[in-house]
């Protein structure tokens, strides 16, 4: 899809959430959004950078990770209709405590954050949609940190495979592994146990 379909996609979601149009709003947001795409691997944020804007995922699939014990751990996936921002680095203006990768190829949007802000306090249209989507990103991150604690793999497995079936579809299993904190390896052998009882 290309760059005018794919905005036109975001602005008919904005206006399901907000149950109307939001042309008087339009012009102006689409002149703050930047669309950007990155490659498999790529990585879209890195920790070492302080946080000054709102990335918003449009297509694909994206991690956050960080490294513990030489491992790489990751702490959540972002797929479409996500926010996908350290709210703690871009407030308090610190570094950031993981990278963002992207998993599969992802086309995002990067809004600078003070405009964020204005929208968020401000705007009765596109202000509702970021409303809602940061109340979404709040209870999504508390999902994600309640089944991180769980040393259980069938916990976390079924976790993602009951509330993020396409991340289970289009993500390769080492990126589960590492979410769940296991080896490849052991994964491949927990879903053969698994499909044979």
């Amino acid at each position: 899809m290309h760059a005018q379909g794919i905005m036109e996609t975001l602005k008919l979601e904005i206006e399901k959430y907000v149950q109307g149009e939001i042309n008087t709003e339009w012009d102006e947001f689409l002149s703050h959004l930047e669309l950007k795409m990155a490659t498999k691997r790529e990585i879209i944020f890195r920790q070492t950078d302080i946080c000054d804007s709102v990335i918003y995922i449009l297509e694909g699939i994206a991690a956050s990770e960080y490294n513990k014990d030489d491992k790489v751990v990751i702490s959540r996936f972002f797929q479409p209709g996500n926010l996908c921002t350290n709210l703690e680095s871009v407030t308090s203006k610190t570094i950031q405590s993981d990278n963002v990768i992207a998993i599969t190829n992802v086309r995002y949007v990067v809004m600078p954050f003070d405009y964020f802000m204005n929208l968020y306090l401000y705007s009765d249209k596109v202000g509702i949609f970021l409303r809602k989507k940061i109340l979404e990103h709040l209870m999504e991150a508390k999902s994600f940190i309640n089944i991180k604690t769980s040393t259980v793999t069938e916990v976390q497995y079924s976790f993602i495979e009951e509330n993020y079936p396409e991340i289970i579809e289009r993500t390769p299993s080492k990126y589960i592994a590492a979410f769940i904190g296991i080896t490849p390896e052991a994964l491949s052998r927990f879903l053969k146990q698994r499909s044979s009882s």
